[in-house]
This record gives structure tokens, sequence and C-alpha cells, in this order.
């Protein structure tokens, strides 16, 4: 039986908790409620519906510095009703895991269902492809594409100077935590894969996780939301016949949507999470990643603007416990 519960996906607030299993419950995000992130998701009829989890090592991860002192330790969260045990520092997808020994795994989550994409859907049909062997991956880049070479995990997704007021936004009197999970384009991935082949570079984003703390200090009334801006597909080079006509069918339905794609998550459930602690120096999380990818208009990204809301939110709050330095981020 599952021991741990962490809220899902970039949330990432290191929230845990010995808890009963619970009924499935609904619950939405009202986007209405950010100050900071300017960033929205953006609804769409072309969905890819996603789905990985730790028993099938699959899903992701967040980490961070063993040392409680180390710069890349996370910060503490103070919002109303957060429990307190902070956020970790970096975000990965499980093929891309500081874990050692290896994992072995390929992807961060499998293709679940198929909304909209109507060339993907014939391409998949007719030639009798099982969606799971669709796959969805983000994390650091590998030199070599075999599992075995990847770049340092500290090159991934991470809170930069995890300054209050610049790479996240929170106060004592509000529930909602606002993170900017940011990277050097150059390292990092986010890709569409077959089997364990990558067919589809999706491109760079800033990742973006929200969190709203609920009505109590437990995490069961939690709501945890990550998404990207749009990005620009594009087909790896290379591909035998039958990858590059899947590759290109993908593509044709995010062309017709308005050539952007969005990785959009909103979870709020119990799931089979797990913690290692202290592994090759730090401490992780292993998380389900439930989702979907989005075709939506590439001219929907929106402008960087939350300048004006750092400027103000400066004056009212006090920067973060520990000056943070300069870290490697994009």
């Amino acid at each position: 039986m599952r021991t741990y519960y962490l809220s899902a996906f970039l949330g990432l607030t290191g929230s845990i908790a010995i808890v009963a299993p619970l009924p499935v419950k609904a619950a939405t995000f009202d986007f209405d409620q950010l100050q900071y992130i300017s960033s929205r998701p953006i609804d769409s009829a072309y969905r890819l519906d996603l789905l990985g989890t730790p028993s099938e090592n699959q899903g992701y991860l967040g980490f961070f510095n063993a040392n409680p002192d180390a710069p890349d330790a996370g910060h503490a969260d103070i919002s109303l009703n957060a429990s307190g045990n902070g956020a970790p520092y970096y975000t990965t997808g499980r093929q891309a895991s500081p874990q050692l020994p290896p994992n072995g795994a390929t992807r961060t989550a499998s293709a679940i269902a198929i909304a909209g994409f109507p060339s993907l859907s014939s391409y998949v049909t007719n030639n009798a492809i099982n969606l799971s062997d669709l796959g969805f991956g983000f994390g650091q880049k590998s030199d070599v594409y075999d599992g075995l070479r990847l770049r340092n995990p500290t090159t991934t997704w991470n809170l930069g100077e995890d300054k209050l007021g610049q790479d996240w936004f929170a106060s004592k009197t509000s529930k909602i935590e606002e993170r900017i999970y940011k990277a050097n384009p150059d390292d990092v991935e986010l890709f569409l894969s077959y089997g364990a082949n990558k067919i589809v570079d999706l491109g760079y984003s800033n990742i973006y996780s929200v969190l709203d703390y609920g009505a109590t200090t437990q995490v069961i009334d939690d709501i945890d939301v990550g998404y990207t801006d749009p990005t620009q597909a594009t087909k790896v080079a290379g591909l035998d016949p039958f990858a590059d006509g899947l590759a290109n069918a993908f593509l044709q339905d995010v062309a017709a949507e308005g050539g952007g794609v969005q990785v959009f998550i909103e979870d709020n459930q119990v799931d089979d999470s797990n913690v290692v602690f202290d592994n090759n120096g730090f401490n992780i999380f292993n998380l389900r990643f439930i989702g979907s990818l989005r075709a939506v208009p590439i001219a929907a990204v929106p402008e960087p603007s939350h300048v004006l809301g750092l400027l103000m939110f400066g004056s009212l709050i006090a920067v973060s416990r520990r000056k943070k330095h300069k870290s490697r981020v994009g």
C-alpha cells in the first residue's frame, strides 16, 4: 500500500504525509487567482493524454541537495495552509533521474488517449500502433541518447537563485504559491517518443508551477497545476520511414491548430509516489505524471510580464530566508 503522498506534477511541494486512500474528487484551479505568472494554459480540442507512474518506471521527480545548507536545497513553503516541508529545487523526468544506479527509464509518461489529432489518430489506427508506445519526456539532455550518458542533473529545470519575489511568489496571507522553473535551453529537452526513440523535439519553455494549499493544512485538499508556454515542435532528424510518418502526422495536426504544443497538468489525487533520501547527494521524490500535450496556437505565447508584479511584490514582502548563489539557468 502506498505510504507517501507528494502533491503532483510541477508543484513539487515536498509535502509528505501518511494518508488513507481517498475517493476521487473533482478539482479545478481558478487561474484568476494568479498574481505574478502571466502565462496561462490554453484550451484545445486536440489533446494527447499522458500518464506515467513510478510503479511503471515512469513519472517525474523533484529533487534537491541533501545538504540543507546548500544553495540548491530548496526553499520553505510559507503560504497559508502550507505543510512547511519545503519545495524541491530541481525537476526532471524519470528517464533523467540522478538516482544511482540508473533506473533504465526511457520516458516520463505514456499516451493513454487521443482527442482530436485526426492525422495522428488515423496513422495510429492504420498501422496498428499501441497507443502506449507513444511517450513524452522532459529533463536534461543526454549527449548520446542511450539513457547512460546524461548531462549533470543540476543542468535541468530549477529555481535559479530561489528568491522570493523573483523565482517564486507567496505570502503568509494567501494559500497560493507560484513557482517558475527555468534552465539553459541548450541543456534540456521536451520530446515526443515512439518506443525508446525520440521522434519530435518540443522545444523549450519555462515550467510554471502553481499550488493551491486548500482550506486546511492537510494535503488532501491541495490542487497542483503545472504547464509550459506553447512551444514550436520540430521533427527529429534521421528517422526511419515508419517513425518519420508518425512524426509527420503529429506535426500536421499541430500545424492545423496553430503550430504550438503546450504541456498541461492538473492533479490532486493520491498516487504511488515514493521518496529516496540522500541518493547521489540528493533527496529525490519520485512522482506520478498525469496530464496532456495540447495542440495550441503558437501566437498565444504571452510576453513575460511578471516584472511589474515582482516590483510590487518586492515592496510588500522580504526576500527568501537566505541568499542564493547564481545558478546555471537560461
